[in-house]
């Protein structure tokens, strides 16, 4: 389901000449507690602090899981990591607290699609090919501190609290929706 959601996300952001910005979705007990989306970003280290903040959401969340998605071309181009080569892919990488993850590429080919856009850029139309998956592989840089920090840090920021964490975030620029901020029942 999140990755449908993030695909559809990603072709609407696309037929706007845009691309889908990097995101977390924080889950506890196989619930999604809250979704967040990057703030507008400068490139280079910022772009990098950017992303790598996404993970005070799930932190905060006291988040089992977090699912963290991102463009390749246009995640590199914001942290000015090289571009070996144009490598227009989705990512979803899905990781527990156990430190395992599941990191699945979904590439594309952009075609163009005629006339104007609101945004006044040229829109695109993916061609989706085959996914790419593969288990506990180095990804980029920022999104792999992103992922070890959503747990690392949960003690640090979980006494804050999750609401003044949304807060702070969206007065930073993140746009974060909380989903469902209910501790899990406990069992009988």
């Amino acid at each position: 389901m999140l990755t449908d959601s993030t695909a559809q996300a990603h072709t609407t952001a696309l037929a706007q000449g845009m691309a889908h910005r990097p995101a977390l979705t924080a889950l506890r007990a196989g619930r999604v507690v809250a979704v967040a989306h990057t703030r507008p970003l400068y490139t280079g280290t910022d772009a990098q602090k950017g992303i790598e903040d996404l993970s005070l959401l799930a932190a905060a969340a006291a988040a089992d899981c977090v699912v963290l998605s991102w463009e390749t071309c246009d995640t590199k181009i914001a942290c000015g990591i090289l571009l070996d080569a144009p490598e227009t892919a989705l990512n979803v990488l899905i990781a527990g607290e156990d430190g395992q993850y599941m990191h699945v590429e979904f590439p594309y080919t952009a075609h163009p699609i005629g006339g104007p856009t609101r945004t006044g850029l040229q829109g695109f139309r993916p061609q989706w090919h085959t996914p790419i998956q593969s288990t506990n592989t180095p990804v980029l840089e920022p999104v792999q501190r992103a992922m070890e920090r959503s747990f690392a840090h949960r003690a640090a920021v979980a006494p804050s609290g999750l609401d003044s964490t949304v807060v702070w975030m969206q007065g930073h620029g993140y746009s974060v929706n909380l989903i469902d901020a209910r501790p899990p029942a406990e069992a009988e």
